[in-house]
């Protein structure tokens, strides 16, 4: 998905970090929603299986559908969080049982409009300025009617059982990062900002990564927020103080940072970020290097038999590193 361009944290937002205090609790209750009422599954697997061929709607569609999205949120100045959510409501409507979202799956001009709608339910819900029927229905060159976005509407809510607050990758970076002690970085706010900025944008990456939507937003945090400390040079971020904050995680969350699982989400994570912005995101800390196994092959397709990818051309880490951003094209997938 090239040009998604990072956006900055401002010194105000990093400043409104949760309290450390509510982090552990509520962590625990996004951890629960996401095993419970916010799953979803392999929608496209599961059509495949079902209809004995190939589903008509795929990973590119999606793909397609958030950098569409994505331009819509940045050009209104929305949240970026709001098309996680988006694409949270899209996972799961095709993944239940309605008939709609059938369909949705074996037309591409269907799936289309569920993604329009959901964008426009995530937007009424979450954001101070709302789209209306008229201008998405202008945004779709009249392939589709007020009412059509309406009725999807109406269809997606009734699937969702009105379950629309589930958790994003960005909630959980925010809430795992006020457990990091403001000393642990010596009250330098930049470090806290770097951090934010790259794990936020890494989990606006992965929004569009299909494989990745399968696994839990929280998996995708701690893989952006460990690849993001390892941009960091110990200078900045002490060896023993982010090994602290990952022992308390671990223990609060039952998670294991390191494990097969987090690593090969990292490694995806990676190659997205090389792939959108044409750099490789500086690993240079190797403190919690990649590790997946010799030439161990995974679901996305890549291996990992060395250190990571521009641990050794990018050794001025994150506080110099500047990206690069293009325009979007407009998207059709119908």
């Amino acid at each position: 998905m090239p040009g998604l361009k990072l956006i900055m944290t401002s010194v105000e937002d990093a400043s409104s970090m949760p309290a450390a205090e509510d982090a552990v609790e509520r962590i625990a209750v996004m951890q629960e929603q996401e095993t419970d009422s916010y799953r979803h599954h392999d929608y496209i697997a599961s059509a495949v299986g079902k209809s004995g061929g190939k589903a008509r709607v795929d990973s590119l569609c999606r793909v397609k559908m958030v950098e569409w999205c994505y331009q819509i949120t940045d050009y209104c100045k929305f949240r970026r969080e709001t098309v996680a959510i988006c694409f949270s409501y899209l996972d799961r409507f095709l993944s239940s049982p309605s008939p709609r979202a059938t369909e949705a799956i074996q037309s591409r001009k269907v799936y289309q409009l569920a993604a329009m709608t959901t964008l426009y339910i995530a937007t009424k819900l979450f954001e101070p300025m709302t789209m209306d029927t008229v201008l998405l229905s202008t945004l779709s060159q009249g392939v589709y009617s007020e009412r059509e976005i309406t009725v999807m509407e109406r269809e997606i809510l009734q699937a969702l059982g009105w379950k629309m607050n589930g958790p994003t990758a960005r909630d959980f970076i925010s809430y795992m990062l006020a457990l990091l002690p403001k000393s642990a970085y010596y009250y330098d706010q930049s470090t806290l900002i770097t951090l934010l900025d790259f794990s936020r944008f890494q989990a606006d990456l992965a929004v569009s990564d299909y494989e990745l939507s399968l696994e839990t937003t929280f998996t995708v945090a701690i893989a952006s927020l460990l690849n993001s400390m390892e941009g960091i040079g110990e200078k900045l971020l002490p060896a023993q103080e982010r090994f602290h904050f990952l022992g308390v995680l671990a223990q609060e969350t039952a998670v294991d940072p390191f494990s097969d699982k987090e690593n090969v989400v990292r490694d995806r994570l990676l190659e997205l970020f090389a792939e959108n912005t044409g750099y490789h995101l500086p690993q240079i800390a190797n403190l919690t290097p990649i590790e997946i196994g010799d030439e161990k092959e995974n679901k996305y397709g890549l291996t990992r038999t060395s250190s990571p990818k521009g641990a050794e051309d990018h050794s001025c880490g994150l506080e110099g590193f500047n990206t690069t951003s293009c325009a979007f094209d407009s998207v059709r997938i119908i």
